[in-house]
């Protein structure tokens, strides 16, 4: 159980780590490096939050789902939340095409 505890422990710091740079990259002058910032920090929080409502679930036998458990809220927010702007998925094409990884330079700028 402590190793799952580490895991989650370990996810959440790399989503911290991976916000406090995209913040510190909005103020920069080129757009594109700001939008690939975004888009590295939303993969990474989309992965963490997921892993994290995972095992957390996991950790309580399950229950967190089927019983009125807060964390069964949580991850259903957290679920509407990566789903709204944007999933994993739709973030990792987005960092390809920003890195000319499918012959394009960039994308349109994020709303």
């Amino acid at each position: 159980m402590q190793h799952r505890a580490v895991d989650m422990f370990v996810e959440l710091e790399q989503s911290r780590s991976m916000a406090m740079y995209a913040a510190m990259m909005v103020g920069e002058s080129d757009s594109t490096e700001c939008e690939r910032a975004i888009s590295a920090a939303k993969v990474q929080i989309g992965r963490s939050a997921k892993s994290i409502g995972h095992e957390s679930i996991q950790l309580h036998g399950g229950i967190g789902m089927t019983m009125e458990y807060s964390i069964g809220h949580f991850f259903k927010r957290v679920t509407m939340i990566n789903t709204l702007f944007g999933d994993t998925n739709h973030h990792l094409a987005r960092l390809a095409a920003l890195e000319g990884m499918d012959g394009e330079q960039a994308l349109e700028p994020l709303a």
